[in-house]
């Protein structure tokens, strides 16, 4: 019986050393515990490094956005240098003799005096040949053309355009105003100008412009003894 008691008590010691062998963790003489601190402040890893496309975009994209603040310098620069104004022109005299309306056609000759002013200090004007139209109701009945010429810079060049109306045909309801407006001794017309120009800078001529200028009203007058009112013009690029 004692032994029978020993023999259990040993079976279970050494159930009890077998099991704890299987659940117990142990370390290796070689193996190192991980350090928790360490792993904590450890660095991530470095980012990738640019292509060598997106380096050459980016130079690219600087590269554009330093072009366009120079030209923006440089165009700000030219302008408060030459400080560039805006040409002016005016009907100074207008009137109108061998005026004859008859069957709805009309026969006349109109005298104009147009004023054309450069204020521009460093900007002078080459002008092409001009065309000058005298419309009635947006009717064109008169047209010439004006020789070429070149404005200085600071000045005023009068210009003397003679325009004829040969058997210009007009509607009934048109060659009834024209014959009322003739009783009351003025007619109020349209003066358009049109012009390719040129402008000179210091040695340098730019390219082409097209020029129109519109004068309305313009009242004509029938008789030289009446006062001639100035008509101011507008400008169109």
């Amino acid at each position: 019986m004692p032994k029978l008691v020993v023999l259990l008590v040993e079976q279970n010691i050494l159930h009890l050393l077998i099991l704890y062998k299987t659940t117990s963790f142990t370390y290796d003489s070689n193996t190192t515990k991980p350090d928790p601190l360490k792993m904590a402040n450890s660095a991530p890893p470095p980012p990738a490094a640019p292509s060598p496309a997106s380096k050459l975009v980016r130079i690219i994209v600087v590269v554009i956005l330093a072009l366009i603040v120079l030209l923006g310098l440089a165009v700000l620069i030219t302008w408060l240098i030459i400080k560039p104004k805006q040409l002016v022109y005016r009907i100074d005299s207008a009137s109108v003799h061998n005026f004859n309306l008859k069957n709805n056609h009309l026969n006349a000759t109109f005298d104009l005096l147009i004023k054309a002013h450069n204020p521009n200090s460093r900007i002078s004007v080459y002008y092409d040949p001009i065309e000058v139209s005298v419309a009635y109701d947006g009717q064109t009945i008169a047209f010439n053309t004006l020789e070429p010429f070149h404005q200085p810079r600071r000045n005023v060049t009068r210009l003397d355009a003679t325009l004829v109306a040969r058997d210009a045909a007009l509607s009934g309801a048109l060659s009834s105003d024209l014959r009322v407006q003739k009783k009351s001794g003025n007619i109020g017309l349209d003066v358009r100008i049109k012009a390719r120009i040129r402008f000179k800078v210091g040695i340098f001529k730019l390219k082409h412009h097209t020029l129109r200028i519109s004068c309305s009203p313009v009242k004509v007058q029938m008789s030289s003894l009446k006062n001639f009112e100035t008509a101011s013009c507008d400008l169109d690029w």
